[in-house]
C-alpha cells in the first residue's frame, strides 16, 4: 500500500493544493522500511554506507510523508470547521453535523499527537542506525556490527505495517471530513443532509477508536524495543569515546616526549664550545631535573691561548734585556 493520502474513494481529489506534495511525487512509490534483506542486498552492491544510508533515508521519507499526510488532514478539517461554522444551527441536520464536526476535530488532535509520536519513533530508528554507524566507523567487531544490523533490519516488517495501519487510518479520516464538507454544502444550498445517516455515521466514527488502539499497540511495541536499543548503544558509544580520548592522550603524550627530546639534544649540540653557559639536565622520561654550568669551552680555551702567547712574548723580551 501506498503511505500517500489524499484521494478518498470515490477518487476525488481532497484539498492537495493547500499542502506541500513537492516530495509526495518522489516518493509515490514508497510502501514502508526495507527488509533486511534489501539492506544486505544493498550493502553487497554499495559497501556498509550504503546499508545505513537506505534505512535513514527510508525513516526520513516515511516522516516526510506521515506529516504531509496530518497537514492535509488539517486542511481538511478546517474547510469542514468553516462549513459548519456557516450553517444555520436552528436547523436539525446542521446541529447534527455539528455534533459530528465536534468528534472529528477532536479526533483530529489524537491523531496529530500520535504522528508526532510516529515521527519521533522513526527519528529514534533513524538515530540508532546512524550510532551503529559510528560504532562499525569506530572498527568495533564485525561479529558486533551485524547482530546489531540485524536488530535493525528486523524491525522494518513491524515498523512499516505500523505506518500501513497509521495511513489507513488517516485516509479513513479524511474521506470522512471530505464528505461531511459536502454535507454541510448539501445542508447549506438545499437544508438537507443528503445520504448522511447521522446515527450511523457517529458509530461508524466512534469505531474508529479501535483502529486506534490497534496503530498505538504496534507503536507501543516499536518505541519499547527502540528504546532499549537506543541505550545499550549509547553505552557503547561511550566506550567508543573513552576508548578514542585514551588513543588521543597518548599520542599528545608521545609527541610531547618528542619535542622534550629534541630539545635536550639541542641543549647538549656543541656543549663543551659554550663557557659561561648553562645545559639543562632530563632524566629518562624527559623532565627537566637540572642544569648545569657551561663546560671548558671554546671561549676558555681562547682566553688560554691569549695568555700562553702573552707569557711566551713577555718571556722573549726579558731574554733580551736581561741579555
Amino acid at each position: 500500500m501506498n503511505l500517500i493520502i489524499g484521494k478518498g474513494a470515490d477518487g476525488g481529489n481532497r484539498v492537495t493544493d493547500k499542502v506541500d506534495t513537492t516530495n509526495n511525487e518522489a516518493n509515490a512509490n514508497f510502501s514502508g522500511m526495507p527488509s533486511l534483506e534489501t539492506l544486505w542486498q544493498v550493502q553487497q552492491n554499495e559497501g556498509s554506507d550504503g546499508f545505513y544510508r537506505t534505512y535513514i533515508e527510508a525513516a526520513k521519507t516515511a516522516q516526510t510523508i506521515i506529516h504531509n499526510n496530518l497537514a492535509l488532514l488539517q486542511q481538511q478539517a478546517a474547510v469542514l470547521a468553516e462549513a459548519v461554522a456557516a450553517l444555520d444551527m436552528q436547523v436539525a441536520v446542521a446541529a447534527e453535523l455539528k455534533e459530528r464536526n465536534d468528534f472529528l476535530q477532536k479526533t483530529l488532535e489524537e491523531v496529530a499527537n500520535t504522528t508526532r509520536i510516529v515521527n519521533s519513533t522513526l527519528g529514534a530508528y533513524a538515530d540508532a542506525a546512524m550510532s551503529i554507524q559510528k560504532l562499525e566507523k569506530g572498527n568495533f567487531t564485525p561479529q558486533y556490527i551485524m547482530h546489531r544490523k540485524e536488530e535493525l533490519g528486523m524491525q522494518s516488517g513491524d515498523l512499516t505495517k505500523l505506518l500501513v495501519e497509521f495511513s489507513r487510518y488517516a485516509q479513513t479520516f479524511l474521506d470522512a471530513l471530505a464528505n461531511e464538507s459536502k454535507t454541510a454544502s448539501l445542508i447549506k444550498t438545499e437544508g438537507t443532509a443528503g445520504d448522511a445517516n447521522h446515527k450511523v455515521l457517529k458509530v461508524a466514527y466512534q469505531s474508529w477508536l479501535q483502529r486506534s488502539f490497534d496503530v498505538n499497540k504496534i507503536l507501543e511495541g516499536r518505541l519499547v524495543f527502540i528504546s532499549g536499543l537506543l541505550e545499550s548503544l549509547k553505552k557503547d558509544l561511550t566506550t567508543l569515546q573513552v576508548s578514542q580520548m585514551e588513543l588521543d592522550v597518548q599520542e599528545r603524550a608521545r609527541q610531547v616526549a618528542a619535542r622534550r627530546y629534541k630539545k635536550q639534544v639541542e641543549d647538549v649540540r656543541d656543549y663543551d664550545d659554550l663557557e659561561g653557559q648553562y645545559r639543562n639536565r632530563y632524566d629518562e622520561d624527559g623532565n627537566l631535573i637540572g642544569v648545569d654550568e657551561g663546560g671548558e669551552g671554546g671561549n676558555r680555551r681562547g682566553w688560554q691561548v691569549v695568555i700562553v702567547f702573552a707569557v711566551i712574548v713577555l718571556a722573549v723580551i726579558a731574554y733580551f734585556v736581561l741579555k
